[in-house]
């Protein structure tokens, strides 16, 4: 079973956006609703830490799975093309 220093460690993309009312909003996307605020950019982020933490210690608490960080890799086709193992990659490609 996973723990949460395992899961604190994956690194998620993260959004920070300025709010008309002056605060930064900083969310993760692969997890719709885990977002905190702060009256700066350091501020916002340092409080998604503590939110994601929580997060996830309910999500394991109720055996619920933690969504993977998603990666987007973009590669020119003449590259991909030239894969030894592109046919196991092949599922994955959006074009």
């Amino acid at each position: 079973m996973k723990n949460i220093e395992y899961c604190m460690k994956f690194n998620y993309n993260v959004e920070i956006r300025f709010m008309p009312d002056g605060i930064y909003c900083a969310e993760i996307k692969d997890i719709p609703g885990l977002a905190a605020y702060g009256n700066s950019m350091k501020k916002a982020l340092d409080e998604l830490e503590k939110v994601k933490r929580v997060a996830f210690e309910i999500m394991l608490s109720q055996n619920k799975e933690i969504p993977l960080p998603k990666v987007k890799l973009e590669i020119p086709i003449h590259s991909f093309e030239k894969l030894s193992n592109k046919k196991l990659l092949q599922d994955f490609v959006i074009t």
